[in-house]
Parts: C-alpha cells; sequence; structure tokens
C-alpha cells in the first residue's frame, strides 16, 4: 500500500507535511517560515512526490513568498474565505425539528457513510473528483481531531439512508468546521441547520463559543450560510495547485 502521508524537515527544525487525498493529490502543510525555507522544502517535494501537490496559503502573500510557489510549478486555483461563527448566535436561531435521526458516523455502516461523504464532497469546489472507499474513510476517524460526538451523520428514518453529515475537528484555539452537506434531495430544507444546531448544543455544553470553518467564494450555498449564521469573516486564503 502507498504511503499515505510523508515528512521532510530542515536543519532547524522546520517541517512540512504532506497527505494523499482519496481523488490522487497531495496536500501540503507548509511550516510557518520564510521563502527560503519553502523554496528548499518545495523542492524535495516536488521531486519526490506524484500526483498534483495543492497548498493553502494566505491570500496575502508578499510577492517573494508567492514567486517561491510559482517557481516551484505551482499556481493559484481558487479563493476561500475563513469565518468565525459564534455558538450564541445559532442557539438564538428557532430550533429545527427534523425527521432524521441524527447519529455519530460511528453508528452507521462506514461504506454507507463513506458513500455520503463522497456524493457530497463531488458537489464541493476542490474535491470534485474525491472518492474513498470505506477503508479510506474509516482511516480519516483516526484523525487525533476526531469526536465522535461532533462528526454526525442525518439517517432518514423510513429508509434508513443517509441524508447529510456535519464533521466538526477538535482544533485549537477553535474547534474546526470541515464539513457541513446534505444529497440533493434534502436541500432548501432545515435539514443542514438542524445538523448544526445539534453539534452545537455539544460544543456548548463544553463552555465551548466559537467555531471555524472555511466556504469557496465561488459555493453560493455554503458561503451565503455562513453569512446567514453571522458568521465573521476574518481573513481569506488561496488554494494553490501543481499539476502532477
Amino acid at each position: 500500500m502507498a504511503e499515505a502521508s510523508r515528512t521532510w524537515s530542515t536543519e532547524d527544525g522546520a517541517v512540512l507535511r504532506a497527505m494523499l487525498r482519496p481523488d490522487g493529490a497531495w496536500s501540503l502543510r507548509l511550516p510557518d517560515a520564510g521563502p527560503s525555507v519553502w523554496r528548499r522544502l518545495l523542492h524535495r517535494t516536488t521531486v519526490e512526490l506524484h500526483g498534483p501537490l495543492l497548498a493553502s496559503c494566505p491570500a496575502n502573500l508578499d510577492p517573494e513568498t508567492a514567486a517561491t510557489l510559482s517557481d516551484a510549478g505551482f499556481e493559484p486555483i481558487r479563493q476561500e474565505v475563513v469565518w468565525r461563527l459564534s455558538l450564541a448566535r445559532l442557539r438564538a436561531l428557532p430550533r429545527v425539528h427534523t425527521e432524521h435521526r441524527l447519529l455519530p458516523v460511528t453508528e452507521v455502516d462506514l461504506a454507507e457513510a463513506a458513500a455520503l461523504d463522497n456524493r457530497i464532497r463531488h458537489d464541493i469546489p476542490g474535491t470534485e473528483s474525491w472518492t474513498a472507499s470505506a477503508e479510506e474513510f474509516a482511516a480519516t476517524l483516526d484523525d487525533p481531531g476526531f469526536d465522535t460526538a461532533l462528526y454526525r451523520v442525518a439517517q432518514h428514518p423510513g429508509s434508513c439512508g443517509l441524508a447529510g453529515l456535519i464533521r466538526v475537528w477538535s482544533r485549537s484555539p477553535e474547534p474546526r468546521l470541515g464539513c457541513l452537506g446534505v444529497t440533493r434531495p434534502w436541500r432548501r430544507t432545515r435539514l443542514a441547520l438542524a445538523l448544526v444546531q445539534d453539534v452545537a448544543r455539544t460544543l456548548e455544553s463544553r463552555g465551548i463559543t466559537h467555531l471555524r470553518t472555511e466556504t469557496d467564494t465561488t459555493n453560493r450555498g455554503s458561503h451565503g450560510m455562513a453569512a446567514r449564521l453571522g458568521g465573521e469573516a476574518m481573513r481569506e486564503t488561496v488554494e494553490w495547485r501543481r499539476p502532477a
């Protein structure tokens, strides 16, 4: 089996991490360092990895750092907004009552959960080619930030089919809403909001007041929902891509 993650480091301790995604692209986590460090690490990465490479960076990169990415074969492909959502504002909204059962992802068949995750990701900019197997999906639950109370799926009581999911990771300084989506038959309903409120109640019971998320600026649905939920736009990021 091919390696799913790789790391490279410099003599002074800067580390670049890469994770292989189910769509064949490598997601890079660049260190908080200057362009000279990035240049050395990216050279090693582009030589040793096959497949497209992706890196998320602040939108206001200085010209030298942006040139470092360009020289390594990267180009900007899409832009995201980072939001901060107030749980108190979510609580103030009328509570949604849904016929669906909202369950921890670990209480449903993981093959079905993987299929649901794939369907939802296919409609999200940047993950259109995402196709994870049940085994690959299960491996994501080994993330240190996984919390079964914060990774929920919506199951219809009649068909027992899965109609939506919300995935929140335990991160610092605040939890991160990594994905929220419902299948097409359940769009323009309040099922997505029901999932958000379900997780928000758990977070508030733990003394947490805010969570963070990102939306692609071209994804009008998720971008608009973050704004309607009272999200505060904090900053913009750009995803850079180096082709295979």
